[in-house]
């Protein structure tokens, strides 16, 4: 039989660096990791460190067995997720994490219709960045993370499984009596207004910032900037000004004239949003009926915020 605490030490060292970050994270002495590792090493006839100087080194086998402990102790962290699940939420729990522009306008529908037809499940809603959300989906702090492709990419992990949801694009944005509202002009025109952007480290505005290094250049002015985009949009409408935004955000305001689009030449900024869970035998009901009322209801949610 395997000793998994030994092979969590190892696990903790290789990971860490060092048996003494090793020891601090795991609250536990230095000489008593190693001397459990080495014991364990002994015990198996194996070598997983070598010592060179000062320093740790893996062996070829430590190398390749970091990556199968890991899915094991992810497997171990769900058993023990769902056995606190089932002591704390007897009736099922539903956590949901996504971005600003998931969070806002997308998935308080899709929840709405879950809690219709699961009123006794617990759902519980967070926004974070799409890292972020993501490195909780894979850490089991969350059932099911939605953001879109232009912020992050596609995790490289077979454990992981994701619905596409929507081919969004980023549009320039103006009120409808702006100079350029419904027209079509030259990006750096367009870069010459006036912006309104939400904070640094927000998708849209990462992303203009992106364009404009790839074409050379100068980012526009930021005249006024909102920590949600209810405030950017607003002001826009005012008449101050343009901003760069989620077509899926933008979209209601402009069909009822509320804002007028901006058309500018061969720029065409597309950002495709996704619902990703983790990949489970059998699939957990309530992910696969909370996917399965995002994939139905994903006709376009741009009325406004």
């Amino acid at each position: 039989m395997l000793n998994l605490h030994a092979l969590r030490l190892f696990y903790t060292v290789a990971r860490k660096g060092s048996t003494t970050k090793a020891a601090q994270a795991l609250n536990m002495s230095q000489p008593a990791i190693s001397a459990q590792i080495r014991k364990f090493e002994k015990e198996q006839g194996i070598v997983l460190f070598q010592i060179e100087g000062r320093r740790l080194r893996l062996t070829p086998l430590g190398q390749c067995l970091l990556e199968p402990l890991e899915k094991l102790f992810r497997l171990e962290a769900q058993v023990l997720e769902r056995m606190e699940e089932e002591r704390n939420f007897p009736k099922g729990r539903l956590r949901i994490v996504g971005n600003y522009l998931a969070t806002s306008l997308l998935i308080p529908r899709w929840a709405a219709l879950f809690k219709q037809s699961r009123p006794e499940v617990e759902v519980h809603i967070a926004t974070a960045n799409s890292r972020t959300a993501l490195e909780r989906l894979v850490g089991f702090e969350a059932d099911a993370a939605v953001y879109g492709l232009a912020d992050l990419p596609l995790p490289a992990d077979d454990e992981l499984c994701w619905t596409e949801l929507y081919r969004d694009e980023f549009w320039f944005v103006v009120a409808p009596g702006h100079k350029y509202a419904g027209r079509e002009v030259a990006l750096g025109d367009m870069l010459a207004e006036p912006f309104i952007m939400r904070e640094e480290g927000s998708v849209t505005r990462d992303r203009l910032m992106r364009l404009c290094r790839e074409r050379q250049l100068d980012p526009p002015r930021i005249e006024l900037q909102f920590n949600d985009l209810s405030g950017t949009l607003h002001a826009v409408m005012a008449g101050y000004g343009t901003t760069f935004v989620s077509s899926l955000v933008a979209g209601g305001y402009v069909e009822r004239g509320e804002l007028a689009r901006v058309h500018v030449a061969d720029v065409r900024v597309a950002n495709t949003i996704v619902l990703c869970t983790r990949r489970q035998s059998p699939p957990d009901p309530l992910v696969r009926e909370f996917t399965a009322i995002a994939v139905r209801h994903k006709h376009s949610p741009g009325h406004g915020l």
